[in-house]
């Protein structure tokens, strides 16, 4: 029998991630037409931020059950940064897999206050910091549109853009921001989320 779903070792059969390189209209479109999740960019985007990544989890059977974008620009703290925000129905594990969490429960999180906050389709929207088992990015949780929203930041101090008051509009919904577009991101790979 045939199955499109991946294989991994550690979760069995998973949802395929595929990366879409030539980051034009045309494959924000396809995502966003297909998506059941939304397609998170920020709105407008910081100074500096550049578009350098997109990916989405589904197979050709069924709607796209996560979404990432990658962006590339100048850290809050100087140097070079590179930002991932996810969306994603519970159980898929593309957030978690990227912020190197094992099990992150949402609801420890959600038993002390939020250390920041970004606006997401106009509504402010908490984010818990999530401890991850590295040193070398950041990684903060959330709920927006009914699913998890992901914003995993490299290097770590980074994720300080969230303390910047970050919008973020749902492209299935409309984009006005006009966003350049970087060399792509290594981090979006056609991998399993799982």
């Amino acid at each position: 029998m045939y199955s499109s779903s991946w294989r991994c070792s550690l979760h069995g059969d998973v949802l395929p991630l595929t990366a879409y390189h030539r980051l034009d209209a045309a494959d924000i479109d396809h995502v966003t037409t297909n998506s059941d999740v939304p397609l998170w960019l920020p709105d407008p985007p910081p100074l500096g931020w550049m578009l350098a990544g997109l990916g989405a989890v589904g197979d050709a059977r069924s709607r796209i059950r996560a979404t990432v974008t990658a962006f590339h620009g100048e850290a809050p703290l100087g140097g070079p940064g590179e930002w991932l925000v996810v969306a994603e129905e519970p159980g898929i594990g593309l957030g978690e897999t990227y912020a190197a969490v094992l099990n992150a429960d949402p609801a420890q999180l959600a038993d002390c206050s939020p250390p920041a906050k970004v606006h997401a389709n106009g509504h402010p929207t908490s984010l818990w910091s999530v401890p991850n088992e590295v040193s070398d990015r950041s990684a903060y949780l959330g709920e927006a549109g009914g699913v998890w929203l992901w914003l995993i930041s490299f290097p770590a101090d980074a994720g300080y853009a969230v303390l910047e008051d970050l919008v973020l509009t749902d492209a299935r919904q409309g984009v006005t921001a006009d966003f350049p577009v970087d060399k792509p991101s290594e981090r979006i790979r056609p991998v399993s989320a799982g």
